[in-house]
């Protein structure tokens, strides 16, 4: 048998205990020259989690409660310690927007045996003991009453020294990043509310007097601009962009306009991808302004594009909301879909493209590029160039360098994908045609004990944010457009982030609008002949 308030104090000394060992570290780290003041903090810590089980788990509700705020401590405690990834709004968006493969890539032996037994044991032994319950009156006092003591340990451990405490949660945001439950129960809060207000949102139109620029509307043959929405493929190990090894050999032998110093809007495609396409830039972006207006696809098709978005990841993240979308036809290449579909896939889509075009179209290929940590299933075994590399998605079973060799096998593939469309492209002769691949956001491969993606960008190293972008013209399509390639090649080594996508293909495409920001438009100044 055991007390209402006994079981609370174990499952919050347990919580904290065992499942916060991210937190412990920055904490210990942080108070390294003052025991006093890490015990002070620790006690407020614990009067938290108290105050937590306290406030959501009175009565009969107290021990499904505090199994479910045990599991879910359980699964944020074994990713941070497996990959350094922390929870937040983004994160807990990315798990409610995955797909049933990528979420399957993430449960592995190790994952699903971590937390059976620090988090499906422990919560199955709530459940055990007879909990001494107050009879029904008494509640009216004995909640309030927790609630209340709680609170008051956990203020008064933070006022001991509010001076240092309140500096340290300004500065360290990672501190509190790495509690949980906290974290996670924070994020899903955030997360609910931002969805609920999108919901009830208002569309605004931007760019409302967008138009067909005079070359566009003179151009003998339709436009076709192939944007590949890139998945995680970070500039530091992008050959074009100075990696050590010739990740992109074949690129490197086409005429291509590379851009080496490029910047992400966030981490996570979640945030990257919608941020790109939006037209707002990083330092007006958030999801709710996103969702409450039009986007780059939306003013294209106004004007007369037509727009196909074709995905092989988890989505089009609402870009493509009004314009449609749909998934790669794994029928359209069986050999690249044998396992999981490679990119591979979406070059017949291209050829079919080319081949019946008959409007201007911009063709959105949204790639599974070096989706991780499954980097293995993103290129054909038997095209793998650095050996030995990590075959599983468990990497503690794989040395840093295998990983490496398979992310860099990863890029390899895209580098095929891109320079064979590039070539299908250029053999074409119903079409002006141009490529352009932008990746979404970079990715950690065990700098700092970090893995994956979505750090808060707060603490996101340039691994995670320095992103590679490459633009094909094919002549025709530059004579029509009147782009100087030379003065192209010369704005692509200026440093250049994700907010000029929306503009640079608006100036690309000859698209007039109030709405383009000439210092934005990395075409600005390139062209040979026509109106800005």
């Amino acid at each position: 048998m055991i007390g209402q308030t006994a079981l609370n104090l174990v499952v919050a000394a347990y919580i904290l205990a065992v499942l916060n060992g991210g937190f412990w570290h920055r904490l210990l780290d942080i108070f390294a020259h003052s025991l006093r003041e890490a015990a002070l903090f620790s006690l407020a810590i614990f009067a938290l989690t108290v105050l937590t089980l306290e406030l959501l788990a009175p009565g009969r509700l107290q021990r499904p409660v505090a199994a479910v705020l045990i599991l879910v401590s359980a699964g944020a405690h074994y990713y941070e310690r497996t990959f350094g990834v922390l929870i937040d709004r983004e994160m807990v968006r990315n798990v409610f927007e995955t797909t049933v493969t990528e979420s399957r890539h993430l449960m592995t032996t190790g994952a699903v045996v971590s937390i059976l037994l620090t988090g499906v044991l422990p919560a199955a032994l709530v459940f055990w003991p007879r909990v001494i319950r107050v009879k029904q009156w008494h509640h009216l006092w004995r909640w309030p009453l927790g609630v209340a003591l709680s609170f008051a340990v956990l203020v008064g451990g933070l006022f001991a020294d509010f001076k240092t405490f309140s500096a340290v949660l300004r500065e360290r945001k990672d501190l509190m990043a790495s509690y949980q439950p906290g974290a996670t129960i924070a994020a899903l809060t955030r997360y609910a509310k931002q969805q609920l207000k999108a919901e009830a949102g208002v569309l605004r139109p931007i760019a409302t007097d967008a138009a067909r620029g005079p070359l566009l509307a003179a151009a003998d043959k339709p436009v076709l601009l192939v944007l590949f929405a890139g998945e995680t493929a970070r500039a530091q190990n992008f050959g074009l962009d100075g990696y050590e090894r010739q990740t992109t050999p074949e690129l490197a032998a086409r005429d291509v306009i590379n851009f080496p110093d490029v910047s992400s809007c966030g981490t996570s495609t979640a945030v990257s991808l919608p941020c790109m396409f939006s037209g707002l830039g990083q330092a007006k972006y958030s999801r709710d302004t996103f969702l409450a207006q039009e986007n780059l696809l939306d003013v294209l098709a106004r004007t007369g594009f037509a727009i196909h978005w074709v995905d092989n990841n988890t989505g089009d993240q609402h870009i493509a909301a009004r314009t449609g979308w749909g998934r790669v036809d794994a029928t359209l290449d069986p050999e690249a879909c044998a396992i999981e579909c490679t990119d591979e896939v979406f070059l017949p889509l291209i050829e079919q493209t080319l081949d019946t075009i008959t409007q201007d179209t911009v063709l959105v290929l949204h790639m599974i590029g070096n989706h991780g940590p499954a980097y293995h299933l993103r290129y054909p075994r038997e095209r793998a160039v650095f050996t030995p590399d990590c075959q599983t998605a468990e990497f503690s079973e794989c040395a840093v360098e295998e990983i490496v060799n398979a992310y860099d096998n990863a890029i390899l593939e895209t580098d095929d994908v891109l320079s064979r469309t590039i070539d299908i492209l250029s053999a074409g002769d119903r079409a002006l045609s141009a490529m352009l691949f932008l990746s979404d956001h970079g990715e950690s491969l065990g700098e700092g004990g970090l893995y994956l993606h979505a750090a808060p960008m707060f603490m996101a190293p340039e691994t995670q944010t320095k992103v590679p972008m490459v633009l094909w013209l094919g002549e025709e399509f530059r004579q029509a457009m009147g782009l100087d390639a030379a003065c192209l090649r010369d704005a692509a080594a200026r440093p250049a982030s994700q907010d000029n996508l929306f503009h640079s293909v608006l100036g690309l495409l000859n698209v007039t609008t109030t709405a383009r920001d000439p210092d934005l438009d990395l075409t600005q100044g390139c062209q040979e002949r026509r109106d800005s």
